[in-house]
């Protein structure tokens, strides 16, 4: 067990926040369910996640034609 207040428990809450955020937002992109989405958006915004004004679901980037022929 890692002493309170140590760096590697600061560092072990910052990498389980890390993981519990991927997981919440992979979830939230996955998930039709209007409840379960506001209980996910609910999840980030207590860990601090700022997900997308447009329902939180993350937009898709355009890719552009490769034209390194």
């Amino acid at each position: 067990m890692l002493p309170p207040g140590s760096a590697g428990e600061m560092l072990m809450q910052n990498f389980i926040r890390d993981e519990n955020l991927k997981l919440y937002r992979a979830a939230l992109a996955q998930s039709t369910d209007e409840d379960q989405r506001r209980v996910l958006r609910e999840l980030l915004g207590l860990l601090g996640d700022k997900p997308s004004q447009a329902g939180g679901r993350p937009q898709q980037a355009a890719l552009a034609p490769d034209r390194s022929v």
